[in-house]
C-alpha cells in the first residue's frame, strides 16, 4: 500500500486537491482510503450524553457506533501515521495533514510564496492549490495545478508515494 500526505494552511486548495487526486486514483482502478488530521482543540466526533460517549466515560479504551450505512472506530488517543496504517486495506492512504510526519512524502498547498517558506522542506514532492495561478516551481520543486492537471499529478503521485513499510515514526 503507497501512502503520501497532502499539507497546507486552511483555504490553500487541500481539499479541492484530495479529492480530485481520489476521483483520478479510483479511476485508475485502485482501492483508495483517506485520513484527515484535525487541529481543534477539545474536538470530538462523540455526542456528550449518547450512549458511545457513555461508554467512554465508563472507561472503555475504544467504542464504535455502527449504522445502516456506516461504522465509526472511535480510539481514545491520538494516533500517527504508523499506528493508523494497519487500519487500512488498499492501494492508497492519503493523508490530510499530518506535517509533523518526516517520512511521509508531502504535497504542499499554499496560497502565497510566504506559505511556502513556512511549509517547505525536503520531504515536499509536488506544490499545488491556489498558488498553481502565479507559480510554476519553486526551489526546484514542481507546482502543477491539482484543477486543471490532475492527471500529472497523479503520475507524480504514482512515482514518489512510498509504500506503507517505509513509514517511521
Amino acid at each position: 500500500m503507497k501512502v503520501f500526505t497532502v499539507i497546507g494552511y486552511s483555504n490553500s486548495g487541500k481539499t479541492e486537491t484530495i479529492t480530485r487526486i481520489i476521483k483520478e486514483l479510483v479511476g485508475r482502478g485502485h482501492v483508495v482510503h483517506a485520513v484527515k488530521s484535525v487541529h481543534i482543540e477539545g474536538f470530538t466526533i462523540e455526542t456528550e450524553g449518547k450512549d458511545s460517549w457513555r461508554f467512554w466515560q465508563a472507561g472503555a479504551k475504544t467504542t464504535a457506533i455502527r449504522a445502516d450505512n456506516e461504522t465509526t472506530i472511535i480510539v481514545r488517543k491520538s494516533m500517527n501515521a504508523k499506528e493508523l496504517l494497519p487500519f487500512f486495506q488498499g492501494d492508497y492512504v492519503i493523508f490530510e495533514g499530518f506535517h509533523d510526519e518526516v517520512t511521509l512524502p508531502k504535497i504542499l498547498c499554499a496560497t502565497d510564496p510566504e506559505e511556502l517558506e513556512e511549509r517547505f522542506n525536503e520531504s515536499v514532492f509536488a506544490i499545488s492549490g491556489r498558488i498553481a495561478d502565479t507559480m510554476t516551481s519553486y526551489k526546484g520543486v514542481k507546482i502543477i495545478n491539482g484543477l486543471t492537471n490532475i492527471r500529472e499529478l497523479v503520475d507524480l503521485i504514482e512515482v514518489k508515494a512510498i509504500e506503507s513499510e517505509k513509514v517511521q515514526r
